[in-house]
């Protein structure tokens, strides 16, 4: 057995395989664990595999973790409805917020995400987060109402947004 330790590149197996070598020399799995700076259950399962499954388990086998709730072609889908406005996909928005985005895909989908998730599936997407800007104490009220008056048209669409709320643009740099 110590052939094989000295034989592996494996940082983990070569723990695993000392674990070994330290029960078959009668350490218990208490003095192993304090050896090897490893918790007692942990010890014990390593060793357990190693017993039922023989040296080949001194590596772990790779977790699938949880299947995706959309594919890569539905995500891929998202991108052109996220590049035009909510307005064009009949919602009184402006811009894409992460809780509209998480209604979109519900609607439809019928798959439910929650804030975080949909933040990463929007990075993927090439998307940026943008933050307005609260306003600066030294801001000229009378040139703000200039251009509500001349610009009377986007400043209605603004009206409809939560500014205290992030929002979903392109990337500049796409």
């Amino acid at each position: 057995m110590t052939d094989f330790y000295h034989r592996e590149r494996d940082a983990k197996a070569k723990i695993r395989l000392l674990a070994a070598i330290f029960r078959k020399e009668g350490k218990t799995y208490d003095e192993i664990g304090q050896t090897l700076k490893y918790p007692l259950t942990t010890i014990q399962d390593w060793l357990n595999l190693i017993h039922i499954e023989g040296l080949s388990r001194k590596i772990d086998i790779k977790q699938t973790g949880k299947p995706k709730r959309l594919t890569e072609e539905q995500i891929e889908k998202l991108k052109p409805i996220l590049l035009k406005s909510p307005e064009e996909h009949g919602y009184p928005f402006l811009f894409w917020t992460t809780k509209l985005v998480i209604q979109l895909i519900k609607e439809k989908y019928d798959v439910s995400y929650k804030p975080l998730q949909v933040r990463r599936i929007l990075h993927r997407l090439g998307l940026s987060c943008q933050k307005p800007r609260p306003t600066h104490k030294k801001t000229s009220m009378k040139a703000q109402e200039d251009f509500k008056k001349t610009s009377e048209k986007e400043y209605n669409h603004m009206q409809k947004m939560d500014m205290r709320s992030y929002f979903w643009m392109k990337a500049s740099s796409l």
